[in-house]
């Protein structure tokens, strides 16, 4: 990606958690930046995170990250995950008796895990206990005040004590309470739907991986022609979304569309109640009354969900992203997963900066949330950099709302999207009551990234709850470069053009190759099995040794087993030496030998 697209975007909120956070540690990812593996990215690790953020804790790598070690030691990371494998030590002994790696580099890091170290030891004497009960209250509070209220027509929503209500749905039984692969828990407990509102009917209509029947829908149908409000539990189940893998479309499980096209046209007050980890396409959406999106609530969901649906809590999320009407309307769709590099071509227009700026229509627009209750915004003042607005709880019920200030940057000289949220702060009102927020703009709010952060000068507009104001700001005078004119960032019509994203990189794009004689420790294991027959082997092996936790299935349905094999098969060879704590010469020589030179290959793995 081009450096203004990662500055604006993807180090920001990095940033503002360390600057704000001070964290004890921060950990590297495994891929490339810019031909640069972050575990050997002195301009991440060193000159942009201890530099320019001033960090002062330990790097430490994701599981298996680690590329070069000596190249680690010069950019700053610290600490090598899992350990054991003993990986370039050899190495690195080499690199400092002969000078090619400074000494010094080896104590900076040293001295860094080893003060993590002592401070966790002096944390440790003090002794430690869970109100797990107290926890779990915690939980049911945060999953109900996330909850985002999609839509509720007619005030189908909140639900009123006596109302004939069904819950439907595999998820009421067995909720989708959180992600597969690093992010899976333990929980303390669970409380499902059904645990929640054990006195309403339940009618599964679909099973555990979003599949149905023509008898489960009739089911299901049959139900919802009984009361009033059926409640629909729906969304991605587990194979759909994990660690290790990208999904392949936006859409529902069929099962899960038909349930709620049958649900639906029995009884036309219906209500879904969304679980998954991300946006999906819901062309179902006209069709029912009140849409809660619950996300992946954690293991209290099942009563938060009763406590949002009853209206014991009034919803007050807004959406953390934009959620298009189908996948195709995503700038990136016609080019993601085409390469085996992510290409950024789209720069800085990701989410709503694309959609505002192409005036393109989404389902539901980035920061949108409803409420049982309603606000009315009044008094939007911009005085310096100081904006203060006053809101006003207009309806019956308590409840909050998240104040959200955007800027809009004139659209004169270099490309800009149409606004950008700048801030936001979220205000608890009786009914009637009013409050007055401020926001202080610091020059962030005005800046993009052109070698340095710059403000260009001009009127800036601030716009918050529909009311926009105006700031005038002084600062650079940036003119359109010369390719701008006439190009997708100018308009975002269309399709990003790969010439106009190199000219935007400022150098050519040559795409990885995978070919035999030339592979190397970077290389995986499932990219090399069509070329090597070792390969195909190998993998055979590995799949086999996975399986045998899963009953001996290779169960490619389980997000667990799928996210096994692309960390181990899907790994580069040096993530599996690693994470497997193996030594060196048995991966290089598997190298070796699937360049086609057997007998140097068996060479090195009986060498070491």
């Amino acid at each position: 990606m081009d450096e203004r697209t990662l500055r604006e975007l993807y180090l920001t909120a990095f940033e503002t958690a360390v600057k704000e956070g001070k964290p004890s540690t921060v950990m590297c990812a495994y891929p490339k930046l810019n031909g640069i593996h972050c575990s050997d990215h002195k301009g991440l690790l060193t000159d942009i995170l201890r530099e320019e953020w001033g960090f002062e804790g330990m790097v430490v790598t994701d599981w298996g990250a680690m590329n070069d070690r000596i190249e680690g030691f010069r950019a700053g990371c610290d600490l090598n995950m899992p350990g054991g494998s003993a990986y370039m030590e050899k190495e690195v002994l080499t690199a400092v008796k002969s000078g090619a790696l400074p000494e010094s580099a080896v104590d900076d890091s040293a001295r860094r895990v080893l003060k993590l170290v002592f401070r966790a030891a002096e944390a440790r004497k003090e002794p430690t206990g869970c109100d797990f009960d107290a926890h779990h209250t915690l939980a049911a509070k945060a999953a109900a005040a996330g909850t985002v209220l999609l839509k509720n027509e007619g005030n189908t929503l909140p639900l009123k004590e006596g109302q004939h209500v069904a819950l439907l749905g595999h998820m009421a039984k067995e909720l989708r309470f959180q992600g597969a692969g690093s992010s899976h828990i333990n929980p303390t407990k669970v409380v499902n739907p059904v645990d929640a509102m054990p006195d309403l009917p339940f009618a599964p209509g679909c099973d555990g991986r979003g599949n149905t029947t023509g008898e489960l829908l009739a089911e299901a149908a049959a139900l919802a022609k009984r009361v009033e409000i059926p409640v629909v539990f729906a969304g991605l189940p587990g194979q759909y979304e994990s660690e290790g893998f990208d999904r392949t479309n936006m859409k529902m499980p069929e099962g899960h569309l038909r349930l709620i096209d049958a649900v639906a046209e029995a009884n036309p007050n219906t209500v879904v109640a969304l679980l998954c980890g991300a946006p999906v396409e819901c062309p179902w959406a006209d069709k029912v009354k009140a849409i809660l999106h619950l996300g992946l609530p954690g293991q209290a969901g099942g009563q938060a969900a009763a406590d949002l649906l009853y209206g014991r809590v009034n919803p007050s999320g807004k959406l953390a992203e934009s959620w298009p009407l189908r996948y195709e309307d995503c700038p990136s769709a016609s080019y993601y997963g085409k390469t085996k590099d992510a290409l950024y071509l789209e720069g800085v227009y990701v989410g709503y900066r694309y959609y505002d700026k192409v005036r393109k229509a989404v389902r539901w627009p980035f920061g949108y949330g409803l409420s049982y209750t309603s606000f009315g915004y009044s008094e939007l003042r911009a005085e310096g950099r100081r904006v203060s607005v006053t809101v006003a709880n207009t309806g019956n019920l308590a409840g909050a709302e998240v104040v959200q200030l955007y800027v809009r940057p004139p659209q004169e000289g270099i490309h800009r999207p149409v606004r950008e949220l700048k801030g936001f702060q979220k205000v608890f009102l009786q009914p009637g009551e009013a409050k007055t927020l401020s926001f202080v703009l610091k020059d962030r709010a005005f800046a993009l990234w052109q070698d340095g952060w710059k403000v260009p000068a001009g009127t800036y507009g601030v716009e918050v709850g529909g009311l926009t104001a105006a700031i005038c700001v002084g600062g650079d005078t940036l003119p359109a470069p010369d390719w701008q004119a006439g190009s997708w960032y100018e308009t975002c019509s269309g399709t990003p053009d790969h010439a106009g994203w190199e000219r935007i990189l400022g150098r050519k794009y040559t795409p990885a190759t995978i070919r035999k004689g030339e592979f190397t420790m970077n290389n995986t294991v499932m990219e090399m099995k069509d070329h090597s027959f070792i390969m195909k082997i190998m993998y055979k092996a590995v799949e086999a040794t996975i399986a045998k936790g899963y009953g001996g299935k290779a169960d490619y349905e389980n997000p667990e087993f799928r996210m096994l094999m692309e960390s181990s098969a899907g790994s580069p060879l040096r993530s599996m030496q690693i994470s497997g704590g193996m030594k060196c010469g048995i991966f290089q020589g598997l190298v070796d030998m699937a360049n086609g030179h057997f007998f140097r290959g068996i060479k090195k793995m009986i060498g070491g």
